[in-house]
């Protein structure tokens, strides 16, 4: 009997091997795109959560793809596992039964409005965390699957790049300059190591008539790696040194203000800029007779975006500005202007006379010092005497906080968050007076939170909510927080804006650098006036250590480091915090109208009682990790009836008995789908019914059928299906790839529920 002849049909029918290998390749090119964050993110913090979601997307689409899915049902699998994974990593409390809920939806939504807010002004490097560390998980998550599916469903090769390097160029356009030549060096090798993989992952098999057949992939793998290594080094010895390299960009991208720190109307969002990009810059110098906080301006007017000024007039310095309070502290200032800018003039609080301009001006309700005209520019002098209001903790105590002679300091959105309402009335439900509430919330946010300029300037409702769920900030958070939750329980406040007293140069000559900029919350008491409180870790404002407990303290580190103290009065020891025996909790949030003895809370509260400060979640102890293990484990299971197959369809050392097991494996596939077949049919009848009952299988189900007649038949010891096929394959390899061209068709034809009720329930 002749032998049946090879079809030249090409089968894309990779081995486990091959596409393990494929997918390897485009996962480490993946995980090079990852590590470009590492230009707009400090440190590597980040790169364990975008590794997870780089790793597990390539993973999930290799074990979808052994399993036959179609890209219609495979990519929006993929879509909801990398959507669910992305939610666990960052929003796990808000899931309920491993599901996300109505309230996870909402806190994506608040922290990506956050982050469309910051984009246009955010400057790297930029906190992973508060929306920026889900922006980044989505656009890996997208480009692995974008990449995955170009790859091996589209059967690209270097095209299947393109969405990481897209990612990669974007991200270094807004990025910072750290590492810029070993994150390319590593993305352009790992690119070349993926580009040559899936070249030879996508060559058609060839077998060869002479010598040992060797796998395309086999070869190509170690030239790939040498290749990809040899690119690397040359395009990072080569690439900097190209002439224009180091050049300024023809369009800056890194920031929408340019670091400008005089384009703003709220002097509060001005901060981040000074801190940041003048921070060793020396802005003014002060000689006066004692160290203060330099108040440039105190903000009333909370809209839910931004602290700003009101419109109010402005009154000429000649003359008086203000009466001193009882017990106050005179300061006598001369302030020479180096490099500050803008109209406002820094100065202790309170002035009382100010000279040195004609066109000074001041307005009493925000102890505002404006130079009208020009602004202020280098070699500007100005003489202020202030009066230093100074406050103790017994005074505070008896003393109430209802009037401060305009609404404006107790007015919240109608759209303030009710979760931060929710959170202030927890945290100072076990104060009996204003100032234990102020107390306890200035002590709440500096036992309980972090400093980093890393956040974004903002203060809005969005970002008071990622605050206090992400609890990192510098200054603007930090007051912007404190005054709405004050005001969230009845108390008036605002935010002062300016200066911590700088360094001294010695005989009281205070020179302010950029990185003395600050904003601290004042709190109303009545009788007394304005109280300056610090809820700001690493700052402390002189003259108030009595009743805040805080000593003198303020930033000496550098630029967007972590604020190192630095104790102005070295006699100065802190002092303990003030603390008194809570006797009866409240709640509260509405605008106080009467109270009962003078120093107690509003008593027109709700009727509500809060016992403890709810603690809010706090996921950053749990590591990815055990998400990609989890999500691995899944993967496996997936795995597990494609491995089992394969591990039992190992070729036996006898030809006759594995292609009677390559029969049944036909026979049970075209039964699937309705062919009638039986026992007592001959190979010859079974291929007959196949032709008639399913067309798609039938060329390769008669050749396979007349491959296992001529082997029933054979003499006795020949050795037919062990000889070379037509192509150079043994006939018993041919026999194999028919009974694969068969079980493809029978998939193919299927529903995708009939399709993975055979995947799960055929292992054999």
């Amino acid at each position: 009997m002749s032998e049946p002849r090879v079809t030249s049909e090409i089968v894309d029918d990779h081995s486990l091997a091959d596409e393990l290998v494929a997918s390897a390749a485009l996962t480490v090119f993946s995980l090079a795109v990852a590590a470009g964050f590492a230009r707009v993110f400090s440190g590597w913090d980040f790169f364990d959560n975008l590794a997870v979601v780089a790793i597990a997307g390539h993973a999930l689409s290799l074990v979808l793809r052994r399993a036959r899915l179609p890209l219609w049902a495979s990519f929006p699998i993929i879509v909801a596992a990398l959507v669910w994974l992305i939610g666990a990593m960052y929003y796990r409390s808000t899931y309920s039964l491993m599901l996300p809920t109505s309230d996870t939806w909402e806190l994506f939504r608040l922290e990506l409005d956050l982050v469309g807010e910051q984009f246009r002004t955010a400057v790297a490097p930029v906190a992973f965390l508060g929306g920026w560390d889900v922006l980044a998980s989505i656009g890996v998550a997208a480009t692995v699957v974008l990449s995955d599916t170009f790859a091996f469903r589209a059967f690209a090769r270097a095209e299947s790049l393109v969405p990481g390097g897209v990612l990669f160029v974007f991200v270094a356009a807004l990025g910072s300059d750290r590492s810029r030549v070993a994150l390319t060096v590593v993305l352009v090798a790992a690119g070349v190591l993926a580009t040559v993989v899936l070249r030879a992952h996508h060559t058609p098999a060839r077998s060869a008539t002479i010598g040992v057949k060797r796998r395309t992939i086999g070869v190509a793998l170690p030239a790939a790696v040498v290749t990809a290594l040899v690119v690397g080094v040359v395009a990072g010895a080569i690439g900097p040194r190209i002439p224009g390299a180091d050049a300024e960009p023809i369009y800056e991208t890194k920031g929408g203000n340019g670091g400008s720190v005089t384009e703003v109307i709220s002097p509060l969002v001005d901060i981040r800029s000074r801190l940041t990009n003048q921070s060793p810059t020396e802005l003014f110098v002060v000689e006066a007779t004692t160290d203060s906080y330099w108040r440039s301006s105190a903000l009333p007017k909370f809209d839910g975006r931004t602290w700003g000024l009101p419109e109010r007039g402005l009154e000429r310095t000649n003359g008086a500005l203000s009466v001193a309070a009882a017990g106050s502290v005179e300061i006598r200032q001369n302030i020479t202007v180096s490099a500050l800018g803008g109209q406002l003039l820094p100065a202790a609080a309170d002035p009382i006379a100010a000279s040195g301009s004609d066109e000074l001006r001041f307005n009493a309700d925000a102890a505002t010092l404006v130079k009208t005209g020009d602004e202020l520019s280098a070699g500007d002098t100005f003489e202020i005497v202030s009066a230093s209001p100074r406050f103790s903790s017994a005074q505070l105590s008896v003393a109430s906080s209802l009037d401060p002679g305009d609404p404006i300091y107790l007015e919240l959105p109608e759209n303030f968050p009710s979760s931060v309402v929710d959170t202030a009335r927890a945290v100072t439900g076990s104060a009996t007076t204003p100032y234990e509430a102020a107390l306890a919330l200035q002590n709440w946010f500096r036992e309980e939170f972090t400093y980093s300029l890393e956040i974004q300037e903002g203060h809005g409702n969005n970002a008071i909510e990622n605050f206090l769920n992400d609890r990192v900030g510098y200054c603007e958070q930090f007051a912007g927080t404190y005054a709405a939750m004050l005001r969230a329980v009845g108390i008036p406040s605002r935010v002062a804006v300016g200066f911590t007293q700088g360094a001294n140069n010695g005989a009281n000559e205070f020179s302010v650098l950029g990185r003395n900029a600050h904003a601290w919350p004042e709190v109303w008491f009545d009788g007394l006036g304005w109280v300056p409180f610090e809820p700001t870790p690493g700052r402390g404002a002189p003259g108030a250590e009595e009743y805040t407990g805080i000593a003198p303290q303020q930033d000496t580190g550098p630029a967007g480091g972590d604020p190192e103290p630095d104790t102005s009065d070295d006699s100065a020891a802190p002092a303990p915090a003030p603390t008194t025996p809570p006797t009866t909790v409240f709640g509260g949030g509405a605008t106080p109208t009467t109270v009962a003895d003078g120093n107690s809370l509003p008593s027109n509260l709700p009727d509500e009682t809060v016992t403890t400060a709810a603690p809010l979640p706090d996921d950053s102890s749990s590591s990815p990790w055990r998400l990609l293990v989890g999500f691995l484990v899944i993967a496996a299971l997936l795995a597990a009836p494609a491995v089992a197959r394969r591990v039992r369809r190992r070729h036996h050392e006898q030809p006759a008995v594995e292609i009677q097991r390559l029969w049944a494996r036909a026979i049970a596939a075209v039964s699937a789908v309705g062919v009638d077949v039986r026992p007592d049919l001959t190979p010859d009848e079974t291929a007959q019914r196949t032709h008639d009952g399913f067309p798609m299988a039938a060329r390769p189900m008669a050749a396979l059928a007349e491959s296992v007649t001529a082997a029933t038949y054979a003499r006795e010891g020949a050795d037919t299906l062990g000889a070379d096929g037509t192509y150079g394959t043994t006939l018993i390899g041919n026999c194999s790839v028919w009974c694969r061209q068969i079980e493809k068709a029978v998939s193919d034809s299927m529903p995708t529920g009939a399709r993975l009720r055979r995947y799960f329930t055929t292992w054999a």
